[in-house]
């Protein structure tokens, strides 16, 4: 049912709006085009991500003058991350943030960034980001799917909550763990030992609550803002992906805008990007706390030994990239 009403909210979209072949709605003000932009993510309006799309929002149109208009779809309204890739893809959504698993399905290299322990920390990240590696990978996703990477986000650093403490990969045997449906982030609950049991984001904590799983992993302020300390007793600091999330525009869409309107996206995108990595940052720290305020148990597991259970996962997928991208990325550091 609610994919139905999500693809019926992205139709109707489509059809009550005249939309252009590269450039959203638009209609004539003047002699400058008013320009309307969908941005569409999965994360709740108390998450960072969100708070950070309200701010690009009012940056561009304070330096648009009102005529650069981008509204916010939250908490997958207009549905699953495939949804809105998919909408993205055909032209129906301007601008969407998605994971690298899910925009992995269509270019498979993008996928290692869903690897364990592939990052020592946020520098190491950046170095690969913001440098040749990084824009590599970005410029075959977009000669691949048409989505322009506007800024790779921080979006935390994921960890497993369960009803009991977990210390080795040996503790997770058995276990049911929601995983999101992405290749990576299935194996590498596979290779902690557990059963990994893929489904939305939507539907996770109805069935933590139901014990239809048993736990999951994700970063802190999505933990928190989701709720699942409400129906999960324990966080396990495995620290097993340094997650990045990446906010595309259609490039049809990016490309149809006027140069100045191009300009005012891109540097208010690098405006805000900052800000949602520190606050990200921030909340991963005062969350924490609050969560065992609220009596949830904070486990410090062997990291060592889960090290070593997911180095597989990178021989198992390195055909999606190649055998050298991996070592590249170490290098860096």
């Amino acid at each position: 049912m609610r994919k139905i009403v999500a693809t019926a909210l992205v139709l109707g979209l489509l059809a009550g709006s005249f939309v252009f072949a590269g450039g959203g709605s638009e209609k004539a003000s003047g002699d400058v085009k008013e320009v309307t932009y969908k941005l569409a993510h999965s994360y709740q309006p108390t998450h960072a991500f969100s708070k950070g799309v309200k701010r690009l929002i009012d940056v561009v149109k304070q330096k648009s003058n009102g005529k650069f208009i981008i509204n916010e779809f939250p908490a997958a309204q207009l549905g699953s991350e495939k949804d809105i890739t998919d909408g993205a893809v055909n032209g129906v959504i301007e601008m969407v943030i998605i994971g690298p698993g899910e925009i992995g399905k269509r270019y498979k290299p993008v996928l290692i960034f869903e690897g364990p322990f592939l990052f020592s920390g946020y520098e190491h990240a950046q170095k690969v980001l913001k440098g040749p590696v990084g824009r590599d990978l970005w410029d075959g996703c977009l000669k691949a799917t048409g989505l322009r990477e506007l800024a790779t986000l921080y979006y935390g650093t994921r960890y497993v909550t369960a009803k009991k403490a977990i210390r080795t990969p040996e503790d997770m045997k058995g276990m049911k763990l929601r995983a999101p449906d992405m290749p990576m982030s299935v194996a590498n609950a596979r290779a902690m030992g557990a059963n990994p049991t893929p489904m939305a984001l939507s539907e996770v904590y109805l069935a933590l609550q139901q014990n239809v799983v048993d736990g999951q992993e994700n970063p802190i302020p999505t933990i928190y803002t989701q709720k699942f300390f409400e129906v999960q007793s324990h966080i396990i600091m495995t620290g097993h992906v340094f997650q990045v999330t990446p906010l595309f525009v259609g490039d049809k869409k990016f490309q149809a805008l006027s140069p100045e309107f191009r300009k005012i996206l891109t540097d208010s995108v690098d405006q805000v990007a900052p800000t949602i990595d520190r606050e990200i940052m921030d909340d991963e720290k005062k969350m924490l706390e609050e969560m065992k305020s609220r009596g949830m148990q904070v486990i410090q597991p062997d990291v060592a030994a889960f090290v070593k259970a997911t180095s597989s996962v990178y021989k198992d997928f390195e055909s999606n990239w190649g055998p050298d991208l991996y070592n590249k990325i170490q290098a860096l550091r």
